[in-house]
């Protein structure tokens, strides 16, 4: 498991590549889920996210409450090890969805960070990817630029795209760094850490599993309500 050198690297890049953090169970279990949510309607995606692409890009979200696999596998005890060396002690689940770019379909995405999405000041979270299936750069693995989160732990400026739904925080030649991993590898990366990806060109789906996590409740100012989940890991586990 994690420790106080992944730790270290984390903070001072910004993002952490661990290979085979699923065991053969928990990829399988994710995969299942995977394909199950797959076989349901894209029409019931669209009300929830304006940034997919129909069957180039999906967004499968908020279903660890009807999907027991997920919970299961969200408040584990290796989820909470993990976050308690790269969060803090008290994680609260914030966000997960499936994301899935459909083959040959070109979907990239943009420079951005998680937390211009956010839409208010909110503390930093973590983004944990986890990699379904072997991740190349020609099925659109993630990229991500090196970030020192003790200096640059904020949310950069950001424009909406042309399609009026995606934020793009970075318009520069930095390609950064091609996360590339085999399935079962998990990459982490700060809600402050600007990632892209590219499009999918081979004749495979490439599916992966996000989970993000709070150090605590972030909470909307305009409604007083939390902002998608605020589920403590330790009380739910």
């Amino acid at each position: 498991m994690l420790g106080s050198v992944d730790q270290a690297t984390y903070r001072k890049q910004g993002y952490l590549i661990v290979e085979n953090m699923l065991d053969g169970r928990e990829l399988a279990a994710l995969q299942g889920v995977a394909e199950t949510l797959l076989a349901e309607p894209v029409a019931d995606e669209v009300g929830f996210h304006k940034i997919g692409k129909g069957q180039d890009l999906r967004f499968l979200r908020h279903r660890h409450q009807d999907q027991p696999a997920l919970r299961e596998f969200l408040f584990s005890d290796k989820i909470v090890q993990v976050l308690a060396v790269l969060l803090g002690p008290n994680p609260h689940l914030f966000n997960e969805q499936f994301v899935v770019k459909g083959p040959k379909t070109g979907a990239k995405f943009a420079w951005h960070q998680d937390g211009a999405y956010v839409g208010f000041d909110h503390p930093a979270y973590i983004s944990l990817w986890f990699a379904l299936d072997d991740t190349t750069e020609e099925n659109g693995c993630v990229r991500v630029l090196p970030r020192d989160l003790s200096r640059q732990e904020h949310v950069d400026p950001h424009r909406l795209a042309e399609d009026k739904a995606t934020q793009i925080g970075y318009d520069g030649d930095n390609p950064g760094i091609a996360a590339t991993c085999a399935a079962g590898s998990m990459v982490a990366f700060s809600s402050t850490t600007l990632h892209s990806s590219g499009g999918n060109t081979t004749d495979r789906a490439r599916r992966a599993y996000l989970a993000q996590f709070s150090p605590a409740p972030i909470i909307d100012p305009t409604s007083g309500k939390p902002r998608n989940f605020a589920f403590p890991l330790r009380k739910a586990a």
